[in-house]
């Protein structure tokens, strides 16, 4: 009636195109003929049922109570009365049969047939007995509970119609009143069948939705397990509202005028593991395999020997941690525990000497391995806020680097700890050098010779490699474990590739199944997996509707649901349409009574109210409609306007107002959609309490009539009640699914958008599309990029095991590098990446964006200047919350041209190359505290914008002698 009252495909923010997919209004079928056969046969088994018991319910409670009345206040002996009981008793038969046999049946066509038969018996009283009003009652049940379309519900009432009208001559005004009982009845029937239809379309949508969203968490949690141990990968996960939340108050805070001090810590995912061991291996001959490389060529041979590597990690029970450039680290026994950790790395080690071997052979190259492994204790988890990355650390992990920076090419360099921990008839042992410590402890080492093995331990990739197709997998969160077909090289960075190979297009169609606002079909047709969902799905679909809400009064069990159903109402156009029948109803009855002047004015008063009042509710209904009692008590008054005229009538025309009445009672209350069941119910008692006692009191009716009109308007309490019930577990069970929509939608949203921020946290956001749009392959020469090192020299100092196993500084470490990567947050530092932490090494770069050459090509490099500028502040205001100690930094800046691409098949990484990188590594290694030092070609490009003090010549391992410069401090 009023805009509560109508029915709304689904709550305001679930999906705002949604559609009904219904090929006209009169012949209401979904497009997709899949789709139309799975709702009848739905229909069928959850729907129909109920509607016919309901049905039967009515049908068995008219029977019953007018044959109470032929024997209780008539002659049971009378032809007519026989007749009429004899009707009465089939009735009842054939509606306990249909209850029999209803719940078996599969097809339409049988249910109609059904219905038709339990109807039969009150078709033929209307047509024996057209002056009673069992009619009416007909006529709204063919319409609203029998299991009839729209098109054969017209066919039926108008053919009954008509033959009422042929055995009423005499009373042709009621065809008015059955004239307003077809129009209702007809907006009742598209009404509910539209409201089921479109719940059921949401119903789909929701399968399809929750389908897809175990999809999202299965291919996020593929992409994650590619990237970092599971154990870490959930709570880092968890910790995304944490993070999201801290960078919103470090936005607000740069807007206001002092800094927000953030009392809370960081997360920190550290743990102590004893009993590991740690493997470093580094190529020897790198730099020169190097030199006369393109970056594409680089980067396909370094996955394929890091893929080689990655594999062989796997098979010996190994968790790969990182490359640094050209050098390979793992470990055994973390982050699960592992009893045979020390031989699971000798065999890493071993099996790495081997298949460098056969990577030379594959691409005629000539390089070796030198590998370190030493056994011990880690601190391992994740270190920083951006660029996550698992990683270890600790005294062990730099003593085990020192083996492999102290050992020999083809042999693997192992501690005395280590040495323990192997048995010795499984590896011919040659004691090394002793190694002396930095607490001036000597430690015996020994070295494990390779292996001459008859078989080949890893197959050579395909063209495509490994590293871009798995990097296209951890941009999409597709399984690693997919097989890749061989594929054409690609020469041309710049030129789209298509995409051949299983992994990618598993890809694809994992993105085309993805739903979201922006993708949305536009009818079900297209939802090509809701064709497929089981009819379990739909199952506990239903199951969690029926468990919704109370089974008497209909409210739903969470109150929170509850409130937001009483707070939703329908649309405009139904506002119109109902506001549009409820005068229409009116004039009809006006027609129906004789004319007269007090009425004619009412009926005049009571339209121009409906009019003005209705063009106030479309102009201001969001405002007005929103409060429950006052929707409610203007949809009252709409519903009992009739009731007024009929009262007009009453003292004059008893008999005429009678067939209005019920009416009244069994049709127009129906009015009102979205108006609870028990409110019309309520409206309708009192209307009979007013009505009744009037007839009673003022007409000359017999008691005989009072007693028919008494029983009819009982009965069609009963109708009421039963279809205003079945309109509003329609409405119901509407917002439920689209209230259950909205929620899944928003947890897809928020996975995405974990998966997102997840995905950016470990691979640069310019690196991402390409590797989509370019065939899974992503490698780049830059000409001019900004190569950054700053390291804490003195964290060593600061860091005790002695203490909770290091965990409290690698808290401190934590909240330093956070408060680091703040600075990504300045606008003027957006475009420098972070490339990665080295234990207490940050590394970052600038210029890698690929629009970032397009301009100034010194621009980025001034940008990273004042990275490290701020980097120097960032740390004096760390040092000032420290206590009794303060950080030393060295710096060390480059710039010039790099390789940058993504390896790795199992641990996936964005790494750059190149002489440019190893200059800037040296500048940070050679330095001295507190400066930032450059080469001199670095200083003599800036020279304009920043002041040097030369420095002079020193060694630079690889470069013999090179004149560098300090930065001053603006």
């Amino acid at each position: 009636m009023v805009g509560a009252m109508g029915t709304h495909p689904m709550s305001t923010n679930v999906v705002p195109r949604e559609k009904w997919s219904l090929k006209s209004l009169f012949y209401s079928q979904f497009d997709s003929p899949t789709i139309e056969k799975k709702y009848n046969l739905n229909y069928l088994r959850k729907t129909y049922p109920p509607n016919h018991r309901l049905l039967v319910v009515i049908l068995i409670s008219h029977a019953l109570i007018n044959s109470l009345e032929i024997f209780s206040f008539k002659s049971i002996s009378e032809k007519k009365n026989i007749i009429h009981l004899s009707i009465l008793t089939i009735s009842i038969c054939l509606n306990i049969l249909s209850l029999i046999i209803i719940n078996r049946l599969k097809n339409r066509i049988l249910s109609n047939i059904i219905s038709i038969i339990c109807l039969c018996p009150l078709t033929i009283l209307s047509c024996l007995y057209p002056e009673e009003c069992h009619i009416y009652l007909l006529i709204i049940l063919i319409y609203s509970l029998a299991n009839f379309s729209v098109l054969l519900s017209i066919l039926m009432s108008i053919s009954i119609t008509v033959i009422i009208t042929v055995l009423t001559l005499n009373s042709k005004i009621c065809l008015v009143l059955l004239l307003i009982t077809n129009i209702f009845g007809i907006y009742l029937n598209r009404l509910v069948d539209i409201t089921m239809r479109s719940a059921y379309n949401q119903l789909c949508k929701n399968a399809n939705v929750r389908g897809t969203l175990l999809s999202e968490h299965t291919l996020i949690s593929k992409m994650i397990d590619s990237l970092m141990p599971r154990k870490y990968a959930r709570v880092i996960m968890e910790d995304f509202d944490v993070f999201r939340e801290r960078v919103q108050n470090v936005n607000i805070s740069r807007q206001g005028e002092d800094e927000l001090q953030m009392a809370t810590f960081r997360p920190l995912h550290i743990e102590r593991m004893e009993n590991v061991s740690i493997l470093f291996a580094d190529i020897v001959g790198f730099t020169h395999m190097s030199s006369n490389k393109s970056a594409s060529q680089l980067v396909s041979l370094l996955s394929d020997l890091y893929g080689r590597f990655d594999d062989l990690c796997v098979q010996m029970s190994c968790e790969k941690i990182a490359t640094l450039g050209d050098c390979y680290y793992c470990v055994s026994g973390c982050p699960e525990p592992q009893e045979d950790h020390a031989k699971a790395c000798v065999l890493m080690g071993l099996a790495m000497i081997n298949a460098i071997e056969e990577f030379d052979q594959d691409n005629n190259e000539k390089v070796d391995m030198r590998v370190g492994v030493h056994s011990g204790s880690v601190n391992c988890g994740i270190v920083g806020t951006k660029k996550f990355k698992f990683d270890i650390f600790s005294n062990d992990v730099t003593l085990a680097n020192k083996m492999e920076s102290t050992g020999k090419p083809g042999y693997v360099h192992i501690t005395e700890a280590t040495h323990l921990l192997l048995k010795q008839d499984e590896f011919q042992f040659e004691e090394g050098l002793p190694y002396t410590s930095s607490n001036k402890v000597s430690i015996k080492t020994y070295f494990i010779g390779k292996r001459h093995l008859s078989h080949r331990i890893t197959r050579k990739p395909p063209h495509m490699t490994l590293a871009t197709a798995a990097a296209v997998a951890v941009a999409s969160g597709v399984s690693l474990a997919v097989s890749l077909n061989e594929t054409n090289d690609i020469p041309n960075q710049s030129e789209a590739t298509p995409v051949t190979s299983p992994l990618l297009e598993e890809v694809a169609q994992a993105r085309r199944a993805t739903i979201c606002e922006e993708e949305l079909p536009q009818d079900l047709e297209n939802l090509v997996n809701v064709e497929n969902v089981n009819e379990k799905t739909f199952e506990n679909e239903e199951k969690e509707l029926v468990m919704a809400f109370n089974i008497l009064t209909l409210k739903y069990k969470d109150d929170k649901l509850e409130k937001g159903f009483s707070a939703h109402f329908g649309s405009q156009s139904l506002l119109i349409l109902e506001v549009i029948l409820s005068i229409l109803s009116l004039l009809f009855i006006y027609i129906y009574f004789p004319i007269k002047n007090f009425v004619s004015i009412i009926m005049g008063i009571i339209i121009g109210i409906k009019l003005i009042l209705t063009l106030i509710l479309i102009r201001f209904h969001r405002i007005l409609l929103h409060w429950w009692i006052l929707r409610h008590f203007i949809a009252s008054f709409y519903l009992l306007s009739p009731l007024i005229i009929i009262l007009t009538q009453i003292s004059k025309y008893d008999d005429t107002t009678s067939p209005v009445f019920i009416v009244f009672i069994s049709t127009y209350l129906i009015l009102g959609a979205s108006l609870s069941h028990l409110i019309k119910i309520l409206i309708a008692i009192l209307s009979i309490s007013i009505y009744l006692p009037l007839i009673i009191f003022k007409s000359e009716m017999p008691k005989s009539s009072i007693l028919d009109i008494s029983i009819c308007i009982f009965i069609s309490l009963i109708v009421l009640y039963g279809i205003t019930r079945q309109v509003e577990v329609a409405r119901r069970s509407q917002y439920h699914v689209g209230h259950k929509s909205s929620e899944q939608q928003h947890e897809i949203e928020k996975e995405r958008a974990r998966a997102d921020w997840l995905l950016r946290n470990i691979l640069p956001e310019h690196v991402i599309e390409p590797l989509r749009l370019r065939g899974g392959s992503y490698s780049r020469n830059h000409p001019c990029v900004g190569v950054l090192f700053a390291s804490l020299i003195n964290f060593h100092v600061m860091y005790e095991e002695q203490y909770e196993g290091g965990k409290f500084y690698a808290r401190i470490l934590n909240e330093f590098y956070g408060d680091i990567e703040e600075l990504f947050l300045n606008p003027r530092f957006s475009k420098i990446e972070k490339i990665k932490t080295i234990g207490a090494t940050f590394m970052a770069a600038s210029g890698l964006q690929a629009d970032s050459n397009d301009q100034n090509s010194l621009e980025s490099v001034c940008d990273l200047v004042d990275f490290a500028l701020a980097f120097q502040s960032t740390m004096h205001r760390f040092n000032e919350a420290l206590l009794n100690f303060a950080f030393e930094i060295r710096m060390g800046l480059n710039f010039g041209p790099v390789t940058a691409g993504v390896i790795g098949t199992t641990n996936l990484s964005y790494d750059i190359w190149g002489d440019t990188v190893n200059v800037a590594s040296r500048m940070d290694s050679t330095g001295e505290q507190g400066r930032i030092q450059v080469p001199e070609h670095v200083a003599l490009a800036l020279e304009d914008k920043y002041k040097f003090d030369l420095r002079g010549e020193i060694d630079v391992k690889g470069k013999s002698r090179m004149t560098t410069y300090f930065l001053k401090a603006i």
